[in-house]
């Protein structure tokens, strides 16, 4: 016999988050953590974007010097992606939520401050 937990409600989560002062905190303190990192990462974005793409063409023409198919290497990397996935539950919605965010709200501060 299976059991399994009911995720709550978004609206729940976010009343019972704020209902004690402790996890508010937190909240809060997530939040601008995510704010100060969403504004430093937007005046790198060039950088840590273009340090992304010329290691994804590498990786690439790694394979492709190889002799691989990249279908090949993606059915090979599609156990990780059921990893990535339970992975994102376990940090749950109180660890990214905050975090993300304020880096969103930090990456539009950092585009239109000057």
């Amino acid at each position: 016999m299976s059991t399994t937990t009911p995720i709550p409600e978004v609206s729940e989560l976010l009343a019972t988050a704020f209902s004690n002062p402790q996890s508010a905190i937190v909240f809060i303190i997530q939040f601008l953590l995510g704010l100060a990192l969403g504004y430093v990462a937007a005046k790198a974005f060039k950088y840590i974007i273009a340090m992304i793409i010329i290691i994804v063409i590498g990786t690439f023409l790694s394979i492709w010097s190889l002799g691989g198919s990249l279908s090949q290497v993606f059915e090979t990397l599609r156990p990780m992606l059921d990893l990535a996935r339970n992975f994102a539950i376990v940090l749950g919605i109180f660890t990214v939520t905050p975090i993300a965010i304020g880096f969103v709200i930090g990456v539009v501060i950092a585009l239109f401050r000057k």
